[in-house]
């Protein structure tokens, strides 16, 4: 099956940087979200994000931004959105119930051949997809933040994945120049699991009085050659999402993997990151 439209569920950063991947690669998307509000902003982020980093630096012109916008159609009814696509890709909230619950609708909605993807960045897609009659296309496609930038994609093989499925989604993901790895399902997979351990850890030695924020985070730019702090990161990807990571994988991988309580103390005073314009740094 040729892959040629899209629809993406949520119109968060990573589900408007997915669209906008998409699109630039030459994909019409439909992209969903409850309300016009959410999508009238998602709309003017993909905006802004195309001038500022790609036409302004002379990566595209003018006249292919617009035409990346004009492959994106914005939708709050999402069984419309479904109808004439090849793939759905969802990125909601990091909630197994709201996901299982998705996929079983979207599973009832679309046609059998279409292929339905989670963005998950932990949640096992076996049991994402466990309330769901058609398994075998049910696929994890993990995009990294921000999307239309960053090279890898994480293939995730839930137990009843087809072989057709996981094939047809590789190529899809390496058409968006992207670098894919393949991995079976597990809580985390390989990269939420190794990210989450560090960040958790510098938490600890936070926590601890080891060293301050931010020589905790330049002790590992240049140690390590990352290009963001480990307590940096946590703030962009939220403290409240890797309090929730942590929390599932300590209840599936066993208490090693419990986040810090410093962790939980900043989530209950809505030290959230970047999001809430406090976190370990002001912004």
């Amino acid at each position: 099956m040729e892959i040629k439209k899209i629809c993406v569920i949520g119109a968060g950063i990573m589900g408007h940087g997915i669209a906008q991947l998409a699109a630039t690669h030459g994909y019409d998307v439909n992209l969903v979200d409850v309300n016009e509000e959410i999508l009238n902003k998602a709309k003017t982020a993909i905006e802004k994000n195309l001038e500022r980093f790609f036409v302004a630096k002379n990566k595209i012109t003018a006249e292919e931004a617009n035409g990346i916008l004009n492959r994106i159609n914005l939708n709050t009814n999402r069984d419309e959105a479904v109808k004439d696509v090849q793939m759905v890709i969802e990125a909601i909230f990091e909630d197994m119930t709201l996901k299982q619950n998705l996929f079983s609708e979207l599973d009832s909605i679309c046609y059998k051949n279409v292929i339905l993807a989670s963005n998950t960045s932990s949640l096992s897609i076996t049991d994402m997809a466990s309330k769901s009659n058609n398994q075998e296309r049910i696929v994890g496609i993990h995009f990294f933040n921000p999307a239309p930038v960053m090279k890898l994609i994480e293939l995730i093989k839930g137990k009843n994945t087809s072989e057709e499925v996981l094939e047809t989604s590789k190529k899809f993901s390496e058409s968006l120049n992207k670098t894919v790895v393949t991995v079976n399902n597990a809580p985390g997979f390989v990269t939420t699991r190794l990210i989450y351990v560090l960040c958790n850890e510098a938490v600890k030695l936070k926590m601890e009085g080891i060293a301050s924020t931010e020589d905790i985070d330049v002790a590992c730019k240049l140690a390590f050659n990352f290009p963001m702090g480990p307590l940096e990161l946590s703030d962009l990807v939220g403290n409240d999402i890797y309090l929730h990571i942590g929390e599932y994988l300590g209840e599936a991988l066993g208490e090693k993997y419990n986040p810090s309580s410093l962790l939980k103390e900043m989530v209950d005073n809505n030290l959230l990151g970047r999001k809430s314009k406090k976190g370990f740094y002001n912004y």
